[in-house]
């Protein structure tokens, strides 16, 4: 019985398809993706602003769950893989000066006495 799955799983690995290469971000689409975050992340960070009031290490917490969730449908729809979303935003903050409200650091986190 192991020896036949040892068999099965032998022949499965030499028949196995390995995946293609990914498809990249042309420069054009990188410099859109990225362009297309900056101008989202002003309402999502007002968004967690009124999720959070007061609390910036939760409020930013919070715009990177609204950002992982738009690159991970960014990704999706242009058929790449996250990263190369992700390298887009990387992109973007290091060619354009970073405005306010948006930026490029992390609150520093303030752990809660207790959690309740």
């Amino acid at each position: 019985m192991v020896g036949a799955c040892v068999v099965a799983a032998v022949v499965r690995s030499l028949t196995a398809h390995a995946p293609g290469p990914t498809r990249t971000l042309s420069p054009a689409e990188r410099l859109e993706v990225g362009r297309a975050a900056a101008a989202l992340e002003p309402r999502w960070r007002l968004e967690t602003v009124h999720r959070f009031p007061g609390d910036c290490w939760s409020a930013d917490d919070d715009l990177g769950a609204s950002e992982w969730t738009w690159v991970r449908e960014e990704a999706g729809r242009r058929g790449v893989p996250v990263t190369e979303i992700f390298r887009a935003i990387d992109q973007d903050l290091h060619a354009f000066p970073v405005v306010p409200p948006r930026k490029s650091n992390a609150c520093p986190c303030k752990p809660r006495p207790f959690y309740g």
